[in-house]
């Protein structure tokens, strides 16, 4: 195409997330002053018709950017794509786009990224247009990575507010709210077809795929009703185990609603309840958040509930039936037990977080929602991960104690390899009613890495697990790491070792250990890996010590992501040095220790006879 002198060019943008601030996007973007058109309300673009010279997208936060993922074929083409972002959490990733194999980004010619204040942008020029969506896509991928069970089944979106069901989803496909879904080539053009726009469907709508309803605005019927909340942005990543503020306090605004904490607002919230991953890092250093009743708001007031729970902020919730009926039974009555005096404790606190956040994920989460609404279709969906768990030993008398610990794991599907290292097996008793076990044998002089390698080669789950055969772990131990996965999109988890029992000493301390974030260590009794990059870095290495922190290496070399969850689940047994692969020394526990108690303890997570309270400082 041949440009004609002087041209002025021709720029399209379109705006997420700045509904209760529209202000914001006047001073956003240098050289564009608008229009914005908020991108759940663009025309669907026609691919005969002239490309844009660029194509501007402005999302409030990375929550927005998964959040117009899944309509991102409403983006025309065009030679520049640019996305800003106009402001993030500290732990969020910078906007790298990850390219696929399509063929405009064989055209790439030019790729900025920066900063803009509070936020991140990123500029790509082509040579040719390309779709502006695809782009979009791709920097959301680099983002967030892949994430679980967010593609299938293939889902129709249809109606205002559609969109955020399928949060990050790019294999969902929009259609009017009468239908019909776009054909795909050699396969019915989706799974199933979500509405919020109750209007009548043609009959060749979705190719008879089943329709399930839910109002966009109206009253939600149950908890499945809620729309769901997006566990890659809305999470504990971020926790602070000791806050700086007092709590803060939900009120209603004139723009929604709003979060203060004494004179200071923290946070300011739409009428729909919708938070954002920028708003959590806003509460991280308050102890908690008290939410009034809202009468004749049950669904803002639930969905605002169900997020800061998620995101493992402590809640302080009046009664409110209408409200609590959304939440479920669970989550209602952990609220209803929330005690304003525990939360004085640093200890309270974090147990209270940790439960409301596995229940609000667990009930309420993207992943946990589509399940619920793909089995009452009557399609069956995604199949939970199956965890091996890796136990290798030299010491035939732990095994009983290792086994039962096994057992008790709820919340997952497991199985057990059990390695005896250097001990027959005709001389153990490895039975077990509740887990399939398969026993794999090696001998005394085999090194470790090499050991654990064998196992996992006998080992059939998408997670391998390792665990220690004298450690203690609470009953949650796998669940959670597994759903640790799930939010962070790492590919090794794994808990920190916050709790030690020194046995020669009789004493448990709890070491001051960041959690809830990405870092290069953890706790190698708790290491949780996917099949996928343990296969990648070629497993252990065949050494005799030091197997974890070389795998955790290897990860990281590989250009994996490592995260750090909480240590609530696990308690670490000390000997002396010399009965351990890990020779940290005794004393060296002693130096580095938050509180410690008298005799072998236990938080309330791990659901043993003994509990934590304040301990000496």
């Amino acid at each position: 195409m041949i440009r004609a002198a002087g041209r002025t060019p021709r720029t399209w943008g379109a705006s997420v997330g700045f509904e209760i601030c529209p202000e914001l996007l006047d001073r956003l973007v240098d050289g564009f002053a608008g229009p914005w058109l908020p991108l759940a309300e663009s025309p669907r673009p026609d691919d005969a018709a002239e490309p844009y010279d660029c194509v501007i997208i402005a999302a409030r936060t990375p929550a927005d950017v998964r959040r117009a993922v899944p309509l991102a074929g409403l983006l025309p083409r065009a030679r520049r794509v640019r996305l800003v972002i106009a402001e993030v959490p500290p732990w969020a990733a910078q906007p790298v786009p990850v390219p696929g194999h399509e063929a405009g980004w064989c055209h790439l010619s030019e790729l900025r990224i920066g900063r803009t204040g509070t936020g991140w942008w990123c500029d790509a020029r082509f040579a040719e247009p390309v779709a502006g969506g695809e782009v979009l896509v791709r920097i959301a991928h680099g983002l967030f990575g892949v994430r679980r069970h967010m593609t299938q089944p293939v889902v129709a979106l249809s109606g205002d507010a559609a969109a955020r069901w399928r949060p990050g989803d790019a294999n969902a496909t929009l259609c009017t709210a009468d239908g019909p879904v776009p054909e795909r080539r050699d396969a019915p053009a989706c799974d199933i077809v979500l509405r919020t726009t109750p209007l009548p469907l043609r009959p060749e709508t979705g190719g008879g795929a089943p329709v399930v309803d839910r109002d966009a605005g109206g009253p939600a019927e149950g908890p499945d009703h809620l729309p769901p909340v997006d566990e890659a942005v809305i999470n504990p990543i971020g926790f602070r185990s000791h806050p700086s503020l007092p709590c803060a306090a939900l009120t209603e605004s004139a723009a929604g609603y709003a979060i203060a904490c004494g004179a200071e607002t923290l946070v300011r919230i739409p009428p729909s309840g919708e938070l954002t991953d920028a708003d959590v890092a806003r509460l991280r250093d308050v102890r908690g958040v008290t939410v009034p009743a809202l009468p004749g708001r049950p669904v803002a007031a639930a969905r605002i509930v169900a997020a800061l729970c998620a995101a493992g902020v402590p809640v302080l919730a009046a009664a409110d039936p209408a409200r609590d009926a959304l939440l479920g039974a669970e989550l209602a009555a952990l609220l209803e037990q929330a005690d304003p005096d525990r939360l004085a404790s640093d200890l309270c606190r974090e147990v209270l977080s940790i439960r409301l956040r596995r229940c609000a994920l667990r009930r309420h989460g993207a992943v946990a929602r589509w399940r619920t609404i793909v089995s009452a279709t009557g399609l069956a969906p995604p199949l939970e991960p199956t965890v091996s768990i890796l136990l290798c030993t030299r010491r035939p008398e732990m095994i009983p104690f290792a086994i039962r610990q096994m057992e008790a794991q709820r919340g997952v599907r497991a199985e057990l390899i059990l390695g005896l290292h250097g001990v027959p097996a005709r001389q153990v008793a490895a039975g077990s009613v509740l887990l399939p076990i398969t026993v794999v044998e090696a001998p005394a002089e085999m090194p470790f890495g090499q050991v654990l390698n064998r196992m996992a080669a006998a080992a059939s789950g998408a997670f391998l697990a390792k665990v220690d055969d004298d450690d203690w772990y609470g009953p949650d131990h796998l669940a959670d790491l597994v759903l640790a996965q799930l939010y962070s999109g790492a590919d090794l988890v794994g808990s920190a070792a916050e709790f030690v029992y020194l046995e020669p000493i009789d004493v448990t301390i709890r070491r001051a250990i960041a959690t809830e974030r990405y870092a290069p260590l953890v706790a190698g009794g708790t290491i949780l890996i996917t099949r996928a990059m343990f296969d990648a870095v070629g497993g252990f290495r065949p050494l005799a010590r030091t197997v974890d922190r070389q795998l955790l290496q290897a990860v990281r070399a590989a250009g994996g992501r490592i995260y750090r969850t909480h240590g609530f689940n696990y308690v670490l047994r000390r000997r002396y040095a010399r009965g351990h692969t890990w020779q940290q020394p005794l004393p060296a526990f002693l130096t580095s220790y938050e509180e410690q108690w008298r005799g072998l303890v236990f938080t309330e997570l791990m659901e043993r006879q003994t509990v934590l309270t304040g301990g000496q400082r």
